[in-house]
């Protein structure tokens, strides 16, 4: 159970405001969101002015004992994907920066919400749920296209039928997709989005109280391209 964060913009900006600032930022929501605390990791991805990701992650320890966020925010970005952990009872134990999302391996980078109890039936083991779909989606989203991520996604579908949900954040290094798909808890396992004044911000919850918020539905894949064109398209897993 976690809470994400996603923001696509078209010049470099701050993102104090969604990390810190807002009325629910990712700061806030860990503390006060729904089903909080979410303090078991916390961390985010960002774009540098090279074009390229960096990460930085902190487990529960760096986060234990005060409510101040562990580093400062990324200088200013133009794609940002954000998580707040709260580890599911299988993976108690794993609450150091390396089990902290956003997760990297092989060019993407994931943040997930929700616990994927056949997540054994994707045919390898280590580490958390969220760690074992990343490696399976590096593997089988190749080449990275928005038709073959669509095509992988039926393909996990198929795998794994076992979860509360998949709520997950993704990026390349240039797009950012996010899929809301949960099987309970829908008040809980939420996507929201906006688009307007110049970004799109997908969270899940609203991070302020500006209009244009607008829940994304179960089952759907939501694209924001490198010029914030945005697409949604239904995903139905199988029966």
């Amino acid at each position: 159970m976690c809470r994400l964060l996603g923001v696509a913009t078209r010049e470099p900006r701050s993102p104090r405001e969604t990390l810190i600032d807002a009325p629910r930022s990712l700061h806030a929501v860990s503390l006060r969101g729904a089903k909080a605390p979410h303090r078991d990791g916390i961390g985010w991805a960002w774009r540098d002015a090279q074009g390229r990701m960096r990460l930085h992650r902190w487990g529960a320890q760096a986060l234990a004992g005060h409510d101040l966020l562990p580093g400062d925010p990324p200088p200013p970005t133009s794609l940002l994907l954000a998580h707040a952990r709260k580890g599911s009872p299988r993976y108690a134990s794993l609450r150091g920066a390396v089990h902290a999302q956003p997760l990297a391996h092989d060019g993407l980078i994931l943040a997930h919400n929700g616990t994927v109890h056949d997540v054994d039936a994707l045919g390898e083991r280590g580490g958390t749920d969220s760690q074992v779909l990343l490696r399976w989606l590096a593997r089988a989203w190749s080449p990275r296209t928005h038709d073959r991520l669509v095509q992988a996604l039926a393909e996990l579908l198929a795998l794994v039928r076992d979860f509360t949900a998949l709520n997950l954040l993704l990026t390349e290094g240039t797009t950012l997709w996010a899929l809301c798909l949960y099987t309970q808890d829908p008040d809980y396992y939420t996507l929201h989005w906006r688009q307007g004044d110049g970004e799109v911000v997908v969270a899940s919850q609203p991070v302020d109280d500006r209009p244009g918020w607008a829940p994304l539905a179960t089952g759907t894949l939501l694209r924001v391209g490198p010029d914030l064109a945005v697409s949604t398209e239904g995903l139905v897993p199988p029966a």
